[in-house]
């Protein structure tokens, strides 16, 4: 039998993990080519997709610490599906090719949004139980 608070913390640890990861190491470590091509894509000259990356990055690692230190709250799993929901239209309007790539943003998002709805039935299993 498993235990709902471990899977719980599962979910929540590893949706704030891709959040940290994903606004750390490609927007502000190192800035990769595909996170300016999806903006100059949409018409941003590349100062401002720069710039873009660099705010959206630390909005990323904000989402990580919201999962984290709200960790009671539904919200940040409920934003976490509405965002990746929203990127994902983003990068199909504007850089297509991007997913048919490997490690490309329909297997990311998809699994960060299965990880937030499983938290959020857990969380109100848990909540039930209670």
């Amino acid at each position: 039998m498993t235990s709902v608070p471990l899977n719980y913390a599962i979910c929540r640890l590893t949706v704030a993990f891709v959040w940290l990861y994903h606004g750390l190491v490609p927007k502000l470590l190192y800035l990769h080519e595909d996170e300016l091509a999806m903006s100059l894509a949409a018409g941003l000259s590349q100062t401002a997709a720069e710039t873009l990356a660099t705010l959206a990055g630390i909005a990323e690692i904000g989402m990580a610490f919201a999962v984290l230190l709200f960790w009671r709250q539904r919200w940040p799993l409920i934003l976490t599906v509405v965002a990746m929901l929203g990127l994902l239209v983003f990068v199909a309007a504007f850089q297509p090719e991007l997913l048919g790539g490997a490690f490309n943003p329909v297997t990311t998002n998809v699994a960060l949004i299965a990880l937030a709805i499983i938290g959020l039935n857990l969380q109100r299993s848990d909540q039930e139980e209670s």
